[in-house]
């Protein structure tokens, strides 16, 4: 145990960037934040919550992800950005089902292939160190950054095609953005981010129906 999460046991001894955190240690590093856990696991729920006072204090801007999938990678990208630069990331899997057809199986393998060996109800948040994730020149990109964004990515586009239910915050902030059944949210009491939050769906021309 280190700095209050599990790292995940990679193959060969190895260690990555990207660590699954159970709801003690997603707790212990968002508390500060306002952030608790709410466990309901027979429906295969964990419910990562906020507190109340300061939920009633956010606005909230969503709708769909972009219809053109050639985007979907852009547009995470660019919704990663909308949190502060230089936090840690947290991606939260509040709700998840194996039912035929899924993916379920290909985010399982993609965190086992990370070394993860727990599962979802065990571990179900994931956690990305602090990088200047605002840079857009990718010669200044790390190699570190890179992967690290790109994992990061490749797991939320299958919350999306999934229809999961989830949240990406981040570190020093209370705002978030809610993965809820194919939709997206953006929750801040900040009326520059909300601002921003719309400019983002407009630029990749999201609907505002929600699915």
């Amino acid at each position: 145990m280190e700095a209050g999460w599990c790292r995940a046991s990679c193959w060969k001894g190895e260690t990555i960037d990207m660590r699954c955190l159970t709801t003690k240690e997603a707790e212990n590093l968002f508390g500060q934040e306002g952030f608790s856990v709410k466990p309901a696991l027979h429906l295969r729920r964990t419910t990562l919550v906020l507190r109340p006072d300061m939920a009633s204090r956010q606005s909230r801007v969503g709708g769909r992800p972009p219809s053109d999938v050639g985007r979907l990678v852009d547009f995470l990208e660019a919704m990663n950005r909308w949190h502060s630069t230089y936090t840690h990331r947290l991606l939260w899997i509040d709700h998840w089902d194996d039912m035929f057809p899924s993916a379920y199986d290909l985010f399982v393998s993609a965190r086992q292939g990370l070394g993860e060996s727990r599962s979802l109800s065990e571990a179900p948040g994931h956690y990305f160190d602090p990088y200047p994730y605002d840079e857009r020149d990718q010669t200044r990109i790390s190699k570190e950054q890179a992967r690290e964004t790109g994992i990061l990515i490749g797991l939320a586009s299958l919350i999306i095609i999934n229809g999961w239910d989830g949240w990406l915050i981040a570190g020093g902030s209370s705002d978030r953005i809610e993965f809820w059944e194919g939709n997206i949210f953006f929750y801040s009491n900040e009326k520059t981010h909300l601002a921003n939050a719309e400019s983002l769906m407009g630029q990749f021309d999201c609907s505002r129906d929600l699915a």
